[in-house]
């Protein structure tokens, strides 16, 4: 059998075997979890579950110094988050870097500050869009008293 009659039968299964290999090798990082959530208040193109968050008693010794949300964008235009802005020492410390893709729900962290604190916590904290909007998120709770 001559060669330029082989060539096209071995180039057929070079494909096909390289084919169902790139298939079985798959990143952790391209699997999307599931965010079941009820979005009740929209900024602008931006639907949250709340803007407003009353996070009740606080214990500034034993509380979570982080809270996961998410919000889902709803807008068709390009944006991204410019930057979160806030007054120390509570802050948004994780958020999506990166275009926003429509009708996709983004998880975003806040990072509290509790310990040492006593009274009553007011909090204004937030997202400077690309576009120049602000979106502004509301937190606010009490201390109890140290011992």
């Amino acid at each position: 059998m001559k060669i330029n009659n082989f060539l096209p039968y071995l180039i057929a299964g070079v494909l096909i075997s390289i084919r169902p290999m790139a298939q079985t090798t798959r990143s952790d990082e391209s699997t999307t979890q599931v965010i079941e959530a009820t979005f009740r208040d929209t900024v602008f193109e931006f639907v949250f579950d709340s803007i407003q968050h009353d996070l009740g008693i606080i214990d500034p010794e034993h509380s979570s110094e982080r809270i996961i949300k998410h919000f889902k964008y709803i807008g068709h235009s390009p944006i991204t988050i410019a930057r979160a802005w806030t007054g120390d020492p509570h802050f948004i410390c994780q958020f999506p870097n990166e275009p926003l893709i429509p009708n996709q729900i983004y998880p975003f962290t806040i990072c509290f500050s509790h310990k040492g604190r006593v009274g009553t916590m007011s909090k204004q904290m937030g997202f400077e869009l690309s576009d120049g909007r602000r979106i502004t998120l509301q937190f606010k709770g009490h201390y109890t008293p140290h011992e």
